[in-house]
């Protein structure tokens, strides 16, 4: 009896081991997959121009925000640079004289829905005149919350967190109404990406509130294939700062 005794200690002393090493390994990989940019520099260049240049060290798809303040106001989002476009490189043009500009790199992580095609037509006298911004009639029975909801902030949940179901129709012949289901339980907001091209070049068209759900997209150019994705996302931890101060023209 006192050797069996042994074996259950032992056997429960390796269970808790082992489920500490396995929270510790899954731990370890959230923080290198949803990792911060580095090394985050900006140089003043002829005619007031600043140059960035960082270095990702992430591997979650997702993308980071240049995002710049003056001495005293808050910082403002200026582009986005997704995942798959791998940019680390930004020039702030003809900026005001005799200012400090500071830079943060902002990352954002989550996994996008699509793409989805879509091809516009041409308006017409009796074309109907639509707002853009999120659809208020949505119809909460077919495009609502799903049943299950995952954590986005988890590498283990990360990819059953993307929005589910993303549809698109022509609400008018430059306007579309595109609908998502919400499948992330924990996100800051969702992002709507818009490109020429399926396979890249993808740029922000709307930043929305989490738990959004539905977008009508306006404005788009007459009888042109278009690309819509979704992502629900959170953000990561900024960069450290970087700053420079334009000379007097």
């Amino acid at each position: 009896m006192k050797n069996f005794g042994n074996y259950l200690l032992l056997t429960f002393l390796a269970a808790v081991i082992f489920g500490f090493g396995c929270a510790t390994t899954n731990s370890t990989k959230d923080v290198m997959a949803f990792a911060s940019p580095t090394q985050l520099t900006a140089t003043l260049t002829n005619g007031n121009n600043i140059i960035l240049r960082w270095k990702n060290n992430s591997t979650a798809e997702g993308g980071n925000w240049v995002e710049f303040a003056t001495p005293g106001s808050e910082y403002v989002q200026l582009v986005a640079f997704m995942s798959d476009a791998i940019g680390t490189t930004f020039v702030h043009l003809r900026l005001a004289p005799q200012t400090t500009f500071i830079y943060r790199i902002h990352p954002f992580f989550g996994k996008a829905a699509g793409p989805l095609e879509i091809t516009t037509g041409i308006s017409t006298n009796n074309s109907p005149m639509l707002g853009e911004g999120p659809i208020a009639s949505t119809n909460e029975i077919s495009f609502g919350r799903t049943n299950s909801q995952y954590s986005i902030r988890s590498l283990n949940t990360f990819a059953k967190a993307a929005p589910a179901d993303f549809t698109g129709t022509l609400s008018s012949p430059t306007s579309v109404d595109l609908h998502w289901k919400d499948c992330a339980s924990d996100e800051d907001g969702y992002l709507l990406e818009i490109s020429a091209e399926s396979d890249g070049g993808f740029a922000p068209c709307a930043l929305l509130s989490p738990n959004a759900r539905s977008f009508r997209k306006t404005g788009l150019p007459p009888r042109t294939r278009c690309y819509f994705r979704v992502r629900a996302f959170f953000y990561g931890k900024s960069s450290d700062s970087a700053s420079a101060t334009t000379l007097n023209w």
